[in-house]
């Protein structure tokens, strides 16, 4: 099963202490070489593409029950064990902030090492172009993107983690994608939000219950939507609600981009994506077009929030309890024997598989 999806954290600031983060890179590595020993690298991805197992890794490793900075303290420590290791079959590109900036330079050391090549590199690029600008601009649920991780194999297989940021609410959400052959970013990419917060009726373009207003919405950038601008500059009517009572829709954003409409125009874009993607399009341009698309041709856009926990070793913050580093070291040792293939190893192994495999199934239903 193909798991997209995201969570919503309290928003903390900080850095892990280095007794801890020393131990989460041996622990985090120790258990990924596990799983990719006994599933491969294919099922290791899929895994971190859910939301709810990546938390509870986290947990596992002794992060924060509830952070923000779950995401950077684990993709971080498993970047630093993985680009350790002389081939560890797994690389971990990006990371907060201006690291992800270091995207590009880092599939350069790829290509130029034989992992993969550059036209996988230029593709995998693309696409994690593409998906931060739907988490962006196409699903406005009050988080800014401020991290990605691109985890990758050597087939070129991927998973994409990043994480938007609300300092209005201090919360941070956190989005997973899954590489297959097929990428559709449109049509409910996601698996879900795991999150006892949900955005108070964010514009979502990102579900095929959008697919309507979004073909209005192209309809609108090849027909001169200048020629609609007093609509949105009208001061009668500030928001939808005046417009249709029964279904208020959007408090707009007054801070419209004319220029790039204007240019939208002229390049005629021949489908949605193109429009959605192209360079300089950001949220007030999209929310715009949505909110012409719907008052012209009367098809509204979906504003549901697609939102849909395990505690080990304790966190950094004491919550639910503190750190214990002796049982700490104990669970690095004994999962070190099993990765070195002990008479544990087996037995163990399939209790896991099994576990993991019912747990599946409770989640899924089926």
């Amino acid at each position: 099963m193909e798991k997209k999806g995201s969570a919503v954290l309290p928003l903390h600031y900080g850095h892990p202490p280095e007794y801890l983060y020393r131990r989460m890179v041996k622990l985090g590595g120790i258990m990924s070489d596990l799983i990719i020993e006994r599933f491969g690298v294919s099922d290791y991805l899929e895994k971190l593409s859910d939301p709810f197992w990546f938390h509870s890794l986290s947990l596992a490793i002794g992060f924060d029950w509830n952070s923000s900075g779950t995401t950077t303290a684990t993709l971080g420590a498993l970047k630093e064990y993985f680009w350790k290791r002389a081939d560890p079959g797994v690389f971990i590109l990006g990371g907060k902030g201006a690291h992800i900036s270091e995207i590009s330079g880092e599939f350069e050391l790829l290509v130029s090492r034989g992992i993969i090549s550059e036209s996988k590199a230029h593709k995998i690029k693309e696409d994690a172009r593409r998906i931060a600008k739907v988490d962006q601009n196409l699903l406005q649920d009050g988080f800014d993107l401020y991290m990605q991780f691109l985890i990758l194999d050597h087939s070129g297989k991927w998973a994409i983690v990043q994480q938007g940021m609300n300092a209005e609410q201090r919360m941070a959400r956190r989005y997973h994608w899954l590489h297959r052959s097929s990428l559709d970013f449109l049509n409910d990419g996601r698996n879900g939000i795991s999150s006892t917060f949900v955005a108070h009726r964010p514009l979502n373009l990102s579900t095929s219950r959008s697919s309507r207003n979004r073909d209005g919405m192209l309809e609108m950038a090849r027909d001169n939507p200048l020629r609609y601008r007093h609509i949105l500059q009208s001061g009668s009517q500030r928001t939808l609600d005046s417009f249709n009572l029964n279904e208020p829709v959007l408090r707009m954003d007054y801070r419209i981009n004319w220029e790039r409409l204007r240019q939208i125009y002229e390049y005629q874009p021949t489908d949605f994506q193109e429009l959605a993607f192209m360079q300089g399009v950001g949220k007030s341009t999209i929310r715009a077009l949505s909110y012409l698309s719907e008052i012209v041709y009367g098809d509204p856009p979906s504003f549901t929030d697609p939102v849909k926990f395990s505690f080990a070793l304790g966190g950094k913050d004491g919550v639910p309890k503190p750190v214990n580093v002796a049982d700490y070291d104990r669970a690095i040792e004994y999962f070190s024997e099993l990765l070195r293939g002990t008479t544990l190893h087996d037995s163990t192994l399939e209790n896991l598989s099994r576990k993991m495999s019912a747990e599946a199934r409770e989640r899924t239903g089926i």
